[in-house]
């Protein structure tokens, strides 16, 4: 994506506006991140308007919360007509920071991590995913050689600041490590095995002093959400290695690993504080538990997609083909529990966009975005051809109105060039597919129950013969079909009625007759869901090349 243009360099902002833009970091912009102390970048934010001397890093980190900050004073697109005065001083501060980090002399220190992880975030909210991997290699680098993945010893004399920033730290990017692999669709850099360090205690940046121990104070912080996050990370890893791993898993594999890690969420869903859990209502205003809870509703979702949506393909191995019935009952559980969460994800970004507080500088609800839409698209798309539930999704015409909706805005919302822009494009194409098949499944099964009725009530006065109560219990069992989103295509028979079931079976059968598209996207599935995921990024072909 090619950087905005900025005019002339920027003027650092009057310690009035530093100060509000600081409050607006830590209470807005950063609901889980919460990796640096305030009273710390007070200090530092003093230094660099009053021209002190500081490391590098500590201007990069105070530099790159304002160009945070600045990203959500306005709505809508902020890249439209070449950029407003704002995103032109949030990417003047930005690159100053970058040309600050290129020049870190060392030796590599703890605000070398946290101005990088700063930088991380920031280019992820301007859809440079690509340049955000990069930088993160080179913050996981200095965290590994630092040591922020093991515990601190008893003996080591740091202030009580330094300690908890070093678990705060470290635990923010092992989120943003879990999140960087199922988004690329590459390895983790940090492994649970070579991982001993503590989670950060819950205080008030506050009342965190760097001489009163954290032992003595008050567990009445606002890093719940910053724990809880780091848990649901440490499931996602655990996820990506159970259920994704090199090697091919059976069925059964797959539907009792899924068992699992779905328990393993209803546990980490319980030792929520009550603020906390997931809850129908969205939670779309700027005080700092309002933006945790919906962070973290959507992280739970997110999750619960990525543990069960392996179940939409269990049981047939491409897009299209013959598909067989769907006999263990946990099958059906995973794919009620993906409905719901996609239903969730959807609902919610829907309800965002209405009241307006859905901002570019967003990058997470986006992303759970696209992974709830892809995996909506296909469970349609299968939902046409195979015996699931018709159940797991009642109002599918409604979500997916909602769903286009949400596409439509967050395509919008992403600048021409970027990434997310081509994933939004390449995924109208899945969209367009299952409106597609949806609306010839609700044909398929209107034509079915026409012919059913037809069948049964020709001669009402006429005792059946065995043959026709062969066939009124075949169409009973349609009529169970239909009422359960299975759509079975019918065989003519020889009989009186054999021209108009010939006729209306050749008019079902071809609703589903293969085209140029079905191997498209065959191909498609065959890459499985990390492929998916990644879709928008740049491959060697297009597997969108061939028009709906």
């Amino acid at each position: 994506m090619p950087l905005p243009k900025f005019p002339e360099p920027q003027e650092l902002p009057t310690r009035e506006e530093a100060d509000s833009l600081l409050e607006l970091y830590f209470r807005f912009g950063t609901p889980t991140y919460r990796f640096l102390h305030r009273s710390t970048m007070d200090d530092w934010t003093s230094h660099l308007l009053n021209g002190d001397p500081q490391l590098m890093s500590e201007a990069a980190c105070v530099l790159l919360v304002f160009a945070q900050s600045l990203l959500y004073t306005k709505g809508g697109d902020r890249y439209a007509s070449a950029g407003d005065s704002d995103l032109h001083r949030s990417t003047f501060y930005s690159e100053r920071a970058k040309s600050l980090l290129s020049q870190e002399p060392g030796p590599a220190s703890l605000s070398s991590v946290q101005a990088r992880l700063a930088l991380c975030l920031y280019l992820l909210s301007t859809f440079r995913i690509n340049e955000c991997r990069f930088t993160f290699s080179m913050a996981c680098a200095i965290v590994t050689s630092i040591g922020l993945h093991r515990k601190t010893r008893g003996e080591a004399k740091d202030d009580h600041i330094v300690m908890e920033s070093r678990k705060r730290t470290f635990w923010c990017a092992y989120v943003l490590d879990g999140y960087l692999s199922v988004m690329l669709g590459r390895p983790r850099m940090l492994r649970d095995q070579d991982i001993d360090q503590l989670y950060p205690r819950n205080i008030d940046d506050q009342d965190l002093l760097s001489a009163e121990s954290p032992e003595e104070l008050p567990l009445h912080g606002n890093l719940e959400a910053f724990i809880a996050h780091a848990e649901l990370a440490k499931l996602m890893g655990r996820n990506s290695d159970l259920l994704y791993p090199l090697e091919p898993l059976t069925d059964t594999q797959v539907l009792d690993r899924t068992s699992n890690m779905l328990d393993f969420l209803v546990g980490w869903k319980e030792k929520l504080p009550e603020f906390l859990k997931p809850r129908e209502k969205t939670l779309a205003g700027k005080r700092t538990f309002e933006r945790q809870n919906t962070v973290l509703k959507f992280a739970y979702s997110h999750m619960k997609i990525l543990v069960t949506r392996r179940s939409l393909l269990s049981d047939f191995s491409s897009l299209g083909g013959s598909i067989p019935a769907i006999k263990d009952e946990r099958a059906l559980r995973h794919i009620q529990q993906c409905a719901d969460a996609i239903s969730t994800v959807i609902s919610t970004t829907y309800d965002m966009i209405q009241r307006g507080v859905l901002y570019q500088g967003f990058w997470f609800t986006p992303y759970v975005a696209l992974v709830a839409l892809s995996t909506l698209y296909v469970f349609i798309i299968q939902k046409s051809r195979s015996p699931l539930p018709g159940t797991a999704l009642p109002q599918v015409e409604s979500l997916l109105e909602k769903a286009r909706h949400c596409q439509d805005f967050l395509t919008a919302l992403s600048p021409k060039g970027s990434q997310q822009r081509r994933h939004h494009e390449l995924l109208d194409r899945l969209r367009l597919r299952a409106e597609k098949d949806a609306s010839r499944a609700k044909q398929a099964a209107k034509k079915l129950s026409t012919t059913q009725v037809g069948v049964m009530m020709s001669s009402p006065h006429r005792v059946p013969a065995t043959s026709e109560i062969a066939k009124g219990v075949e169409a009973s069992n349609d009529t169970l079909n239909e009422a359960m989103g299975i759509i079975v295509p019918q065989t003519p028979s020889n009989g009186e009625n054999n021209e108009v079931l010939t006729e209306d079976a050749g008019a079902i059968t071809s609703q589903f007759t293969p085209s140029e598209d079905d191997f498209v996207f065959q191909n498609l599935l065959k890459w499985d869901w990390e492929h998916l995921d990644t879709v928008g990024f740049p491959g060697e072909w297009d597997p969108f090349s061939l028009q709906v």
